[in-house]
């Protein structure tokens, strides 16, 4: 009996702080959801952005077995 009293108390704070928080943000949450994000609008600044990457180790080359090693393998 107890358990379930648990259970129901943290389901109770979760659904708390849900509407506590779609209270809070809830104007910005339907914004994003239309599409009239302040995130969704690109600025004219925004351009293609090229990146380089380098391996930071270099390949290692391939290293020939001796016949003793390659008998006990």
């Amino acid at each position: 009996m107890f358990a379930i009293a648990v259970t129901l108390a943290l389901f109770g704070f979760a659904a708390l702080m849900l509407a506590s928080m779609v209270r809070a943000e809830g104007r910005k949450m339907m914004a994003a959801m239309e599409g009239r994000s302040w995130a969704s609008r690109q600025s004219a600044s925004a351009g293609p952005v090229t990146l380089r990457l380098s391996p930071r180790y270099p390949a290692s080359r391939p290293m020939r077995a001796q016949a003793g090693l390659r008998a006990a393998a």
